[in-house]
């Protein structure tokens, strides 16, 4: 898929999202630990990726490529749409911060993809 979608991360959309702070003791789920390896199913997505996107993935940190394959298929896609600055935060989020971080991600896609009032 390529990466010609509207990226969120200039629009503000992630700005109170991004603002919480995370102790940094307060981890409710194990952290994500990520690899350069990458498992057969996904060395094919990764294939099938343009080499501007291929390379964006490679320029990840480790922790952020294991997150960005714990997600379901819609959230990868937007995913995508993120600044790398905007991924890594996400990323190093956890239970509740992340999970209202994604809900102010998909209220905002949901908001792009609706018509124009007439």
């Amino acid at each position: 898929m390529r990466n010609s979608l509207p990226k969120f991360a200039h629009s503000g959309m992630l700005a109170i999202a991004l603002t919480l702070t995370i102790p940094a003791n307060a981890q409710d789920e194990p952290p994500i630990t990520g690899s350069s390896e990458l498992t057969p199913d996904q060395s094919a997505t990764y294939d099938t990726w343009p080499p501007d996107q291929q390379v964006a993935y490679d320029t990840w940190p480790l922790e952020t490529r294991g997150y960005y394959w714990s997600l379901a298929p819609d959230r990868q896609e937007l995913f995508w749409r993120l600044s790398n600055e905007d991924r890594v935060l996400i990323t190093a989020m956890t239970g509740p911060e992340r999970e209202s971080a994604w809900q102010s991600i998909e209220a905002r896609a949901a908001g792009e993809g609706a018509a124009p009032a007439p």
